[in-house]
């Protein structure tokens, strides 16, 4: 807030706005200046002129006007040279005071004479609805192609192929911005003349400065397997740097939150220390209106809080949930990614955001984030970020600042510093409005840390991975019964794994052999998920217990589901109760079991495309 803050006090508190300003006034001035006694004080018969000079001139001439927005409605701000902040009538006193009190000779005189009338000049009814209209005025926002960044000496304008700065007084007619949307910073426009985006996405590890663009390269660095070197991943700087430039947009062109976690994910401990909540929170808290939540707050075990976006204003643009759980529950935020996003605070208020004009989103995690299917995938940018920053502070006493001459975002960091970073965010702006999302998609490493995340252990899952390769093409049971032979006995999962060393629910069993199934290629029962599946059971001495028949194939010889199993007509007709075979309809030609290619071919040969 305090940057938004001097930005207001540099922009509208400007000398020469108010010197100029007030130049205007003292020309037709609303209170009476007498030759010998100077300021007259108002008196009673007066009060209508001074009033109505005062509301029409003196408070324009400031820029105090009510806008209208959303064609019906009207709130109070103060507009200079296409940049706009909204305010109240205590603002408004505030400035008009501090302003006419530069007047030489009668500034405060004039002052003291608007105070002994205070409730003409200053009460909120008054002021707040004498204001005159300004009408027709839309803010700068971005659109699909084009973004804007708005910095105090002008606005940058980013398209795919070229990039453009200019004063606040060349935005188009009509057309303004908001001031809490402009970053109390300079931009060097000479740093991004020429935008090349294979010296971009190249190593910078031998160039002096840009210290973000540093950081966000070391993020995308492994170590070599062979000579334990640490190597540069171009393909995952473009994941990073797209998703750097796909929050910076203010247009929701793709309906993704951006996901950074740990590539080298640790089961059972939460170590993080490999910076990106220096990408995610640090850097874009400096580049956006942004509001930090604690991730924990969305976890399935934990109490749902209804007011986790209690922080979150009108202006913000981005929100950061900082070090997600181990499990995080990400279906909370699938209506919020997809559609619009309700804000309730504690104390009462609600904040409605559209699904366009909503803030990004972004999650920093040291876990996988749980759960599958194209629901999780299609809302989810992941990069996957080494651990060069730990590795060198835990195993070498390094810490980042040694690498980069100090901390990033410190109160030690120069202008040139400031510049080169909006500098980088503009042109991950331009790479990824060229570019769309690059990547974004999990790693096998990634997929087979989720899996071990989700059933509990890496042990489990190698265990029933060995039960399942084991067991191919067999019937296997889900427990023992008396009356199993002895070959049977060794078919069974609960007492595998309780040889192995795992006590685990029956629940939780039958869960964990479905994931480790679906991950490996293995179908249980013809399929790979739990809820599609068939239950089988064999009774042994009249005690039934869960078949299964493990393959590599959908549909084979030992499996309990058909392919007429999902044919939608049979699935209706055996559901049908009390109707005779005489009421139905001749059945169509069903779907055959023995699928081959002289079927297919035969089947549908008069077809064409």
């Amino acid at each position: 807030m305090t940057k938004k803050k001097s930005f207001v006090s540099s922009w509208f508190f400007d000398s020469s706005f108010i010197a100029s300003a007030n130049n205007e006034i003292l020309a037709d001035p609303f209170w009476v200046d007498h030759p010998k006694m100077g300021v007259v004080p108002f008196e009673d018969g007066d009060m209508g002129r001074a009033c109505t000079k005062y509301f029409a001139e003196c408070l324009t001439k400031y820029g105090f006007y009510n806008l209208m927005v959303n064609g019906s409605q009207f709130i109070p701000v103060q507009f200079k040279d296409g940049v706009a902040v909204e305010v109240d009538e205590t603002y408004i006193k505030d400035f008009v005071c501090y302003a006419l009190k530069l007047i030489p000779e009668v500034g405060v005189k004039i002052v003291d004479q608007m105070s002994v009338r205070y409730g003409w000049f200053f009460s909120k009814n008054k002021i707040l609805t004498s204001l005159r209209p300004l009408m027709d005025m839309s803010p700068m926002t971005d659109s699909r192609s084009v973004a804007y960044r708005f910095h105090q000496n002008g606005v940058v304008k980013i398209r795919e192929d070229e990039i453009k700065f200019h004063s606040f007084k060349e935005l188009p007619e009509g057309r303004f911005v908001w001031s809490d949307q402009v970053l109390c910073r300079n931009f060097n426009p000479d740093l991004i003349k020429e935008f090349n985006e294979e010296e971009f996405l190249k190593d910078q590890i031998g160039n002096s400065g840009n210290h973000f663009h540093k950081w966000c390269q070391n993020l995308c660095r492994g170590r070599s397997e062979d000579d334990k070197k640490w190597v540069y991943n171009e393909e995952k700087f473009k994941s990073l740097a797209s998703g750097y430039g796909y929050l910076l947009h203010r247009y929701w062109s793709d309906y993704k939150v951006v996901i950074l976690v740990d590539e080298n994910i640790q089961e059972g401990s939460s170590n993080g220390r490999t910076g990106k909540s220096v990408v995610l929170d640090d850097g874009l808290s400096n580049a956006l209106e942004c509001v930090t939540i604690d991730a924990s707050e969305i976890s399935k075990k934990g109490n749902r809080n209804n007011f986790v976006f209690n922080f979150v204003r009108p202006s913000t643009q981005y929100i950061s949930f900082d070090d997600a759980c181990d499990d995080f529950d990400f279906r909370v935020l699938f209506s919020k990614i997809t559609g619009s996003l309700t804000c309730n605070a504690k104390y009462g208020g609600m904040i409605q955001f559209d699904k366009k004009d909503k803030p990004k989103m972004g999650i920093s995690s040291n876990h996988a984030i749980l759960g599958d299917g194209s629901s999780f995938v299609d809302r989810q940018h992941i990069v996957e970020v080494g651990d060069f920053y730990r590795f060198h502070k835990m195993n070498l006493g390094k810490n980042p600042n040694q690498f980069h001459g100090g901390w990033l975002f410190d109160e030690d960091w120069g202008s040139q510093n400031w510049e080169e970073f909006d500098a980088f965010c503009v042109k991950s702006l331009m790479y990824y409005l060229a570019n769309d999302l690059v990547g974004g998609r999990s790693s096998e490493n990634y997929q087979l840390k989720k899996l071990h995340q989700s059933i509990g252990s890496t042990e489990l899952c190698n265990d029933l991975h060995g039960f399942l390769e084991e067991n191919l093409d067999q019937k296997v049971y889900s427990h023992f019964v008396k009356g199993m032979s002895d070959v049977e006995k060794d078919l069974c999962l609960k007492e595998y794994l309780e040889e192995k060393g795992h006590t685990l629910s029956a629940r939780r069993i039958t869960k964990s052999l479905y994931e480790v199934a679906a991950y490996f290629g293995f179908y249980i029962n013809g399929s790979q998920n739990i809820g599609a599946s068939s239950r089988t059971q064999v009774r042994f001495n009249g005690k039934g217990v869960n078949s299964y028949h493990i393959s590599k194939k959908m549909f084979d010889s030992g499996a309990s589901n058909k392919v007429s199993d999902f044919d939608p007509v049979s699935r209706l007709e055996t559901t049908k109760v009390g109707v005779s075979s005489e009421g139905l309809l001749p059945p169509p030609v069903r779907i055959k079991e023995d699928v081959t290619k002289e079927w297919i071919k035969d089947t549908f040969k008069d077809y064409t495309l």
